[in-house]
């Protein structure tokens, strides 16, 4: 009696165990499913074009919008409505001297979107007080306003570099992180400052928004 009972006890087990296992299997068949129906997305690269040609208006941008916003030129510091101000080759972003939202700039030296992964913890660049042409003429004059420097152009620096002698742009495609005004962040990369026509004042960068 003691060993049939045993035996049973043992049956028992043995049951419940495959019982289980069974359970688990299937479960772990749903969480895969689920994944797979549910995978990471990482936002695609966008390509944006337009014009920013004036010398004296700002053109603004913003990332949640994905496109060029409307800002009163007089109160630009008190929207929070866009993310990047372009006055033909400079660039404000939503923050510093140029707007009170968390706009700033962290200037790497990678060619592509791929190769930045991280969000730095500190060197972002918060707009401050930068030097612009009031024209087109030569010699040129140059006014006071905000902007940020780690767009600055020049040679070995910024974004672009515009040799007066020859009339050639050259621009780095290097990556650059923007923290937006509302505290997100993008990776941008800006590609030319030319149209199909090489006429200046035409903006074309590649962004990736949002990045976190």
């Amino acid at each position: 009696m003691y060993l049939n009972y045993l035996a049973m006890k043992k049956i028992t087990f043995l049951k419940q165990a495959f019982f289980l296992t069974v359970a688990l299997s299937f479960i772990g068949v749903f969480q895969s499913c689920d994944k797979e129906d549910n995978p990471v997305v990482n936002p695609e690269a966008k390509k944006v074009t337009f014009k920013a040609e004036s010398f004296t208006e700002w053109t603004y941008f913003s990332f949640e919008k994905g496109t060029v916003v409307t800002v009163d030129q007089e109160e630009y510091s008190e929207n929070l409505n866009w993310d990047m101000g372009f006055l033909r080759f400079n660039i404000r972003t939503n923050g510093g001297t140029s707007g009170k939202g968390q706009g700033a700039v962290y200037a790497t030296d990678k060619k592509s979107f791929d190769e930045v992964t991280t969000i730095p913890t500190s060197g972002l660049i918060t707009d401050s007080e930068i030097s612009v042409m009031k024209s087109g003429d030569m010699p040129p004059k140059y006014a006071k306003t905000t902007g940020n420097t780690a767009f600055k152009v020049g040679e070995n620096q910024g974004w672009a570099f515009y040799n007066y002698k020859t009339g050639d742009w050259t621009i780095n495609n290097n990556v650059f992180i923007v923290r937006s005004a509302n505290g997100k962040y993008a990776k941008v990369i800006m590609k030319n400052f030319l149209n199909e026509k090489d006429e200046s004042g035409y903006i074309t960068f590649e962004y990736v928004y949002p990045f976190n």
